[in-house]
């Protein structure tokens, strides 16, 4: 385990250097980032502005549950965001690299690049939270703020989990990039909502088929106590962090093994 963090930790500074060779887009990859957040920010303002609440849930309640997604969005572009390369790195052969160092290929998979953008999110993410959460009438104890950083954790590699195991797929497909775009839109665009809003049906589909509640809903149901708006005991909502902890483990068990069938390109 001290090698594997070490081999993080050097391949990360690499990677982080690498990155700002070009200072200038560290600015425009955060103000690139602002602008898009701001967009979504702005779409659950003018539902709010129009109806007062989403599915009983208030505007503070609902800025919560937008600030929590953001935050495990956050982390997973922070520490996996270069899951969605696998495509790359296979059909252009840059694999064959991974295979030849003494380090796992899933390590310098992550580190292979470093996206500024993601401190755009990191902000956004920050100042929402710091806004809404005050205003959410919580009652705060050590335990429930240690849950959420847990959660919030747990949230991003869950989201990176489903693109890891996409993109493993590509050890046998030849583009999965669509999928990519797919898990992204998902999770960008239902995620930052209550999902009871989406009935029965729809809640139990973004909780057991596609685990969407996992990186908001359920996090924000157990901080601001709106655990009556979910269709399983609370009890299960509080363990719901090790979901994204066993969804991370499967995904890299899978991209380990789906990496043997692995076929260089000769480039």
């Amino acid at each position: 385990m001290a090698d594997l963090l070490r081999d993080f930790r050097i391949l990360l500074r690499v990677a982080w250097l690498t990155e700002l060779e070009h200072k200038a887009n560290f600015f425009i990859s955060v103000i690139g980032a602002l602008a898009f957040n701001a967009g979504q920010l702005l779409f659950i303002g003018v539902l709010l502005n129009a109806f007062g609440s989403i599915a009983g849930w208030t505007p503070a309640e609902v800025m919560v549950l937008f600030g929590i997604r953001m935050a495990s969005h956050s982390m997973y572009a922070f520490f996996f965001r270069r899951v969605i390369d696998v495509d790359l790195v296979v059909h252009t052969g840059e694999f064959d690299r991974y295979l030849l160092r003494p380090t796992s290929p899933f390590l310098q998979l992550l580190t292979r690049r470093f996206n500024l953008q993601q401190f755009g999110d990191v902000i956004v993410a920050a100042a929402i939270l710091a806004v809404a959460l005050p205003k959410a009438s919580i009652t705060w104890h050590p335990l429930l703020a240690l849950w959420l950083v847990i959660a919030i954790g747990a949230g991003g590699m869950l989201e990176g989990a489903l693109q890891l195991a996409r993109g493993a797929l590509a050890f046998r497909l030849q583009n999965t990039q669509s999928l990519t775009a797919l898990i992204d839109t998902v999770f960008g665009t239902y995620g930052n909502f209550p999902l009871q809003i989406f009935g029965t049906l729809g809640s139990i589909l973004f909780t057991v088929v596609l685990p969407l509640a996992f990186v908001g809903w359920i996090p924000a149901a157990i901080v601001t106590g709106r655990t009556d708006s979910l269709w399983f005991p609370t009890w299960l909502a509080w363990l719901s962090p090790a979901v994204g902890v066993a969804g991370m483990a499967a995904a890299i068990f899978f991209f380990t093994r789906q990496s043997r069938h692995y076929s260089s390109p000769g480039s």
